[in-house]
């Protein structure tokens, strides 16, 4: 009751504030739901970079939240040919820590090859957020993130946010790599 006394106060307060009722949120949601205007659906695939770059997808997987995770990527060339690809298993966390370890993992490889002129590409979208800079990770990834800052600002990366359908080969390392004993390295997409 005391909530009910203290959300009508607020509202003489603020006259312009209007309560929205379910039935508001059903009518809303119905208009969306049982249009009869349906929104073409794209089906998002990967792409070859343009010629002369690179492009590294990379992914986390976990079964559970938190639970057992793992980390996949892939880079590959203009023509579609793979350069290498890892996966590998990080032990448990969250899904967006698999996410986040995954983006670092690629990104320390293209540190160790000296690569430049990248796209990396996730479809974690908060993940690529906080790559941009402008949004600030949560603090337990900030040590990751400076690291991976400091990679992206010595070479010339794009980062660009995709759907799951463009990054289903580097699901399914991500995958593996959940039930894998250590790190794998490929210089082919593995079976």
């Amino acid at each position: 009751m005391r909530i009910i006394a203290v959300a009508i106060a607020w509202t003489r307060c603020h006259p312009s504030f209007r309560f929205v009722s379910a039935y508001d949120l059903w009518e809303g949601w119905r208009e969306v739901c049982f249009s009869s205007e349906r929104a073409n659906i794209i089906v998002h695939s990967w792409e070859p970079p343009p010629n002369g770059m690179l492009k590294l997808n990379f992914d986390g997987a976990c079964f559970g939240n938190p639970g057992l995770a793992g980390v996949g990527g892939l880079c590959r060339e203009d023509s579609g040919k793979v350069l290498w690809a890892f996966c590998g298993p990080i032990g448990e966390c969250n899904v967006t820590e698999a996410e986040v370890k995954a983006a670092f993992q690629g990104l320390k490889t293209i540190r160790r090859d000296s690569l430049k002129n990248l796209i990396i590409e996730g479809h974690s979208l908060n993940v690529i957020r906080w790559l941009k800079g402008g949004v600030v990770p949560p603090w337990r990834f900030l040590a990751l993130f400076d690291e991976m800052e400091e990679i992206i600002a010595d070479s010339n990366i794009e980062l660009n946010h995709v759907w799951r359908s463009a990054n289903e080969k580097e699901d399914l390392l991500a995958r593996r790599g959940v039930g894998s004993d250590f790190l794998r390295w490929f210089d082919h997409l593995p079976p």
